[in-house]
């Protein structure tokens, strides 16, 4: 059966995960939870095959998704061995030392290029096994109702969650300062005063530009203070759970109302809190397309009476997810350019106290801030001693 023929095929990908997830290879660093994450997936895949063995749920939508199983498997089998190439082949290249200049540096091999290209691959994945999951557990009514309820927290958990406050690393905001300014300003002016409307405007932008640091330089502003009763920050990410994001909401307004269950309480509560308040609610990381949960979510706070001049902001990727939620003028988040890309290089590169770098330093310094493609997040990825680490060595050839 296709099933079985899946499991032992999982197998072999569980066992390259799992070694290594457990290793301490600097090539995983920025994805290790990415694949801790893909291993856990596995796992709850197994037991799907197992319930299906022991199911009479058949027909041509599980053979479908067993087949789009199928797939993702071959794909993460694909992603693992070239991780498992690439290291390899950085062990040899280690032994036989770094001869290769700025123009090899910045090729295929980059590890920095290489993590982010890795980590990208891997979260694709684990989201198309979430999806998987999901349908999984509702339209084909494959998974056993305890296995799919286990499942679906399990995933949520494992889910990447983002928090209102600043990293260590996203303190220097450069080359967003006009947009935070923008937004702000439109945020302030949205004083409407029609019932049913919420003001709704939407982040987007590929990976590794900087939308939810962006948000958070704009939850953080003085004037946001000042105009907003209420601030309150929900990562979404996926799937997308009406009641669990109401809960978050609910948790930021009154913690020890958090373990409500009833939907209907949770709004409840929810109305007590917000009532004649001015609220600004940022939606992080919002993958879903379907209008439906959308408007679910949507009905719950236009419930919320006096509340005029609140807002909400949606971080996305994806253009569709925008499209659906956006009532106010859209934000498309561009790169940076290489200058603002040479001044987060230099900070983490140069910290304070540290000796001035020469000037052939400097000029290497800026080709690799050329090559991080406009990306904020590669940028920051060069931390101090890895920079001049590079920069030594490829003056050194």
């Amino acid at each position: 059966m296709a099933e079985l023929l899946l499991t032992f095929a999982a197998e072999g990908i569980l066992t390259k995960v799992t070694s290594l997830a457990a290793q301490e290879f600097s090539l995983v660093f920025d994805f290790k939870e990415d694949l801790a994450q893909l291993r856990d997936l596995f796992l709850k895949i197994q037991a799907m095959l197992r319930d299906v063995d022991h199911s009479q749920v058949r027909g041509e939508a599980v053979e479908i998704w067993v087949k789009d199983l199928e797939d993702i498997a071959h794909k993460a089998d694909d992603v693992l061995d070239e991780i498992t190439y690439e290291d390899l082949r950085r062990k040899v290249e280690l032994q036989n030392q770094l001869k290769k200049k700025v123009k090899s540096f910045f090729s295929h091999s980059n590890p920095i290029a290489f993590r982010l290209e890795m980590a990208h691959k891997i979260k694709k994945i684990n989201t198309s096994l979430v999806k998987l999951f999901n349908q999984a557990a509702g339209p084909i009514g494959l998974i056993a109702r305890t296995l799919a309820d286990a499942t679906s927290q399990d995933v949520e958990v494992l889910d990447r969650e983002t928090v209102s406050s600043f990293d260590s690393d996203e303190k220097l905001i450069i080359g967003r300062e006009e947009v935070v300014s923008d937004i702000v300003k439109t945020l302030i002016k949205s004083h409407y005063n029609e019932e049913n409307y919420l003001p709704v405007l939407a982040i987007v932008g590929m990976p590794g530009l900087g939308k939810t640091t962006l948000a958070k330089s704009i939850y953080h502003e003085s004037k946001i203070d000042s105009h907003f009763h209420e601030k309150i920050w929900v990562c979404v990410s996926t799937p997308f759970k009406v009641k669990t994001i109401l809960r978050g909401i609910l948790e930021s307004l009154k913690p020890e109302k958090a373990a409500i269950q009833s939907k209907d309480a949770i709004c409840k509560f929810i109305r007590e809190e917000l009532k004649e308040k001015r609220y600004l609610l940022i939606l992080d990381d919002v993958w879903s397309e379907d209008p439906e949960k959308w408007k679910e979510l949507k009905s719950c706070l236009l419930t919320v009476n006096d509340t005029q001049g609140s807002s909400i902001i949606v971080t996305t990727r994806s253009d569709e997810v925008a499209e659906v939620m956006e009532t106010l003028p859209r934000c498309d988040l561009r790169k940076l350019s290489d200058d603002e890309c040479w001044l987060i290089v230099k900070d983490k590169a140069i910290p304070i106290g540290s000796p001035p770098m020469s000037e052939e330093q400097e000029t290497t310094g800026r080709e690799i801030a050329k090559r991080c493609g406009g990306l904020p997040l590669v940028s920051k990825v060069i931390d101090g001693l890895s920079w001049r680490t590079i920069v030594n060595r490829i003056l050194s050839c």
